[in-house]
């Protein structure tokens, strides 16, 4: 199969098209990622409509309705999507026929949304070419200068993805992925934030609406317990700051709209806090890492299934018995989830535990961008990418079974 090269003038564009957010941006221009909400927004009270990053001009956050083009991790709302894929070629000034496109997917997705996806790409879009693979394939790009600091990447690489729907754990060698290995927890960041508002609005303020504030909650504290048991102890009886001085308590202010528009911990809101004269203090204590702990048990919120350290163990048993000391020693995390503080120390403690292998497991400083950067080293790769990119031509050449065949090969 012949490639057609590329024009001087055109740019590769990356797109890490997750379930929560957007990764994209240039491959030229590495620092300048832009993370756009995948998702279309309609405000309760004004009835407004947001797509992607519209919101942020927004102040009418409070009850949300959100509407994303993912079910269970995969794509299936095309409308929604096209909708917000618009927004995003317009804020990034992209002109798909003199752009190449390098594309994420879930793991192990659907023949037929593989198809769905190559003909809006080719056919609504007009790009000039694309490569299409899992958020994970990208992740294992460049991952010999987060492993080792310099170097080329690591014959063997375990990527260990917590994002929004799910948690997956892939292994690869040789920059192929090893099926038989393939792991999927069924937590992510929705069902974290969702087991979030059901806890504190049975305790506290009623917050069931509230996906946008609590999902800030989460993110700014929330933890990883490093021993469960032990600071369940040292809470108990804690209901925030409200009772005693337990240091694992604090309050988190709600947003007024005005002064603020996620809220922030109290003591450290600033300026905003300042100005802010009637705080709504939501009190956290055991939440904050209770939550967290089904990453490792989901049997706490009623799935039957192994934690994310058994699935890696369990992927690592799956794969060639000389492989498996090196998968442990280079284990990635990524994903937004990765953020949790804790996590990375937490998991390599299980793992190790289980396992007779050195357990290494490295974390990037952006582990939620970390997939587009391994895309932007993907599109420098010249010699790759000139097999892996399928053109326009050649897909009107060759059919849309035989392109999802050919990107396939590169997984």
């Amino acid at each position: 199969m012949g490639y057609t090269p590329e024009p001087a003038s055109m740019k590769s564009l990356i797109l890490d098209n997750g379930s929560f957010a957007i990764k994209c941006g240039y491959a030229d221009s590495s620092e300048s990622v832009r993370v756009i909400p995948n998702s279309v927004v309609r405000t309760k009270r004004t009835k407004r409509i947001y797509i992607g990053d519209q919101i942020d001009v927004s102040t009418d956050l409070s009850g949300l309705y959100y509407r994303s083009p993912f079910e269970r991790g995969y794509l299936v709302h095309w409308d929604a999507e096209l909708a917000i894929w618009d927004r995003t070629f317009t804020v990034l000034g992209c002109t798909p026929s003199e752009t190449s496109l390098f594309l994420s997917e879930p793991v192990f997705n659907f023949r037929q949304i593989q198809r769905a996806t190559d003909e809006i790409v080719f056919e609504e879009y007009q790009f000039a070419a694309m490569a299409r693979a899992p958020a994970t394939r990208f992740a294992v790009a460049n991952a010999g200068n987060l492993i080792y600091g310099s170097g080329p990447d690591p014959e063997c690489i375990l990527v260990v993805d917590v994002g929004h729907a799910f948690s997956y754990v892939v292994p690869y060698h040789n920059s192929r992925q090893i099926s038989a290995g393939v792991r999927r927890v069924d937590v992510g960041g929705r069902i974290l934030t969702n087991y979030l508002k059901e806890t504190v609005s049975f305790r506290y303020w009623d917050m069931m609406d509230e996906t946008y504030i609590m999902n800030a909650v989460k993110e700014r504290c929330c933890f990883v317990s490093q021993d469960f048991r032990q600071d369940l102890e040292a809470t108990r009886g804690c209901i925030g700051q409200r009772k005693g001085n337990n240091s694992l308590g604090l309050e988190y202010v709600l947003p007024d709209f005005m002064h603020s528009k996620q809220g922030f911990i109290k003591d450290h809101g600033g300026e905003a806090e300042k100005q802010m004269t009637d705080k709504q203090l939501l009190p956290l204590c055991n939440e904050r890492f209770a939550i967290p702990e089904a990453l490792f048990h989901p049997s706490d919120i009623g799935l039957e299934q192994g934690g994310l350290h058994q699935a890696v163990v369990q992927a690592v048993n799956a794969c060639p018995e000389d492989l498996r000391a090196v998968l442990l020693a280079n284990i990635v995390l990524v994903g937004g989830g990765a953020g949790l503080s804790g996590l990375q120390q937490r998991l390599q403690c299980e793992v190790q535990a289980m396992v007779p292998h050195t357990v290494r497991i490295t974390v990037p400083d952006d582990p939620a961008t970390w997939a587009w950067r391994g895309g932007c080293a993907l599109a420098e790769q010249d010699d790759l990418a000139s097999q892996w990119q399928i053109t326009r031509d050649q897909y009107q050449e060759m059919g849309v079974d035989r392109v999802i065949a050919h990107h396939n090969m590169f997984v």
